[in-house]
C-alpha cells in the first residue's frame, strides 16, 4: 500500500507525526509512506526510517500555480492508494480530488466535507492522528516516537565534544524561537544558568543555536563567559547534542521532542498557546512549565529553578 500524507506546519510538527508513519508500516506489510511537508522542514525525515520520500510545498504562502501543478504532477504519478491530509485547504483538497488517489482522507470541514472520501472532526492534543488511522481500520495505540540518528552525525558530534570539554556530559538550553517566533527571556536565562553555576560549578552549560537565535546566543555568551554555543548543520546533529545532555531546558520547539524521544531529562517552557509537545505526555524524564498568558515571560526564573531543583531532589 502507497500512503501519502501532506503535514503542514515546522519541524516540532513533522517530529510529532513519527509515530503515525511507524503505526501505518506496522499495520500494513510493506506499506510505503511518503511525506508533503514545508520547505523548512523536511530536513528532520533524516532521522525517521520509515519515509520513502519527501517533497517540499509551502502551505503557508500562497502557491504559484506550476508549485501546485507540479504536486499534482508527483502525487498523480506515485499512484497512491491513500493520501491523509493535515489541513483544511480548499487547493489542497482539490488537487486530491483531481490526482485520483482513490482514499482521501482528512479533518471535517471547507472542502474537505465535499472532495475527500472520509472526514473525522479535528481534535486537540495527540488523538487526533489517531482518530485519522481509525478512517483505514488502525485502531492500535501509537508507539512512541523514536528517531534514527545518522552515525556520520554522532561522529561528528562527539568529535565536537571532546574538542571544547563536553565529553563528560553538560546542561544544554535551547532559548528559542518557537515556531510562533517567541523566546525565553535573555535576563532570566541568566538567572537561571548563574544559579547552575553556582550549585554546580564543574558542569558545563551549553547553548543549542539553531533557527535565527544568533542574537539572544550572543547576549547570553558575552553575560556568561563559560558557556558553549553548538551550533548543529543538521538535524541529526542537533539530536546527537540533546542526547548527551544531562538536562535539557527549552521553549516548545522541536528540541523537546527529540529529548522525549531519546530519554533526556527536560523541562519545557511553554506559552498557553503552545502546541501538544511531540512525543509523549509529560512523564517521569519529562516536565513542563506553562505561562497563563501567551507571554513566555510570564513564567519567572524562580519557577524554572524550583521545578528543576525538585526532580533533582
Amino acid at each position: 500500500m502507497r500512503v501519502l500524507a501532506l503535514v503542514p506546519g515546522e519541524m516540532e510538527t513533522q517530529l510529532s507525526f513519527f509515530p503515525v508513519i511507524s503505526q501505518i508500516k506496522n499495520s500494513f506489510e510493506n506499506a510505503e509512506v511518503s511525506v508533503v511537508a514545508a520547505p523548512s522542514a523536511t530536513a528532520i525525515y533524516q532521522l525517521s526510517k520509515g519515509v520513502a520520500e519527501v517533497v517540499p510545498y509551502n502551505f503557508a504562502a500562497p502557491n504559484s500555480p506550476a508549485d501546485w501543478a507540479n504536486l499534482l504532477g508527483i502525487v498523480r504519478d506515485r499512484e497512491f492508494d491513500v493520501a491523509f491530509t493535515l489541513t483544511n485547504s480548499w487547493s489542497i483538497a482539490l488537487l486530491l480530488w483531481l490526482s485520483g488517489v482513490p482514499t482521501r482522507l482528512g479533518y471535517s470541514g471547507a472542502a474537505n466535507d465535499l472532495l475527500l472520501t472520509a472526514t473525522v472532526p479535528r481534535a486537540t492534543g495527540a488523538g487526533h492522528y489517531s482518530d485519522l488511522l481509525g478512517l483505514i481500520k488502525v485502531t492500535s495505540p501509537l508507539p512512541a516516537l523514536a528517531v534514527n540518528v545518522p552515525r556520520g552525525d554522532l561522529t561528528t558530534v562527539e568529535s565536537m565534544r571532546q574538542g571544547t570539554g563536553l565529553e563528560n556530559g553538560y546542561v544544554l538550553v535551547y532559548p528559542g524561537p518557537t515556531s510562533s517566533g517567541t523566546t525565553y527571556p535573555t535576563d532570566s536565562w541568566v538567572v537561571i544558568l548563574k544559579d547552575f553555576q553556582q550549585r554546580q560549578p564543574g558542569m558545563p552549560l551549553a547553548l543549542l543555536q539553531i533557527d535565527g537565535a544568533a542574537p539572544q546566543a550572543a547576549e547570553l555568551a558575552s553575560a556568561l563567559p563559560d558557556l558553549k554555543i553548538l551550533r548543529p548543520e543538521t538535524p541529526g546533529q542537533a539530536a546527537s547534542m540533546v542526547a548527551a545532555a544531562n538536562l535539557l531546558v527549552a521553549v516548545a520547539g522541536y528540541p523537546l521532542g527529540l529529548a522525549n524521544a531519546l530519554n533526556v531529562y527536560a523541562v519545557g517552557l511553554l506559552s498557553n498557546s503552545d502546541t501538544a509537545l511531540p512525543g509523549s505526555a509529560e512523564g517521569d524524564r519529562l516536565v513542563t512549565l506553562t505561562s497563563a498568558t501567551a507571554s513566555l515571560a510570564d513564567i519567572t526564573p524562580d519557577q524554572v529553578l524550583k521545578k528543576i531543583w525538585s526532580e533533582e531532589a
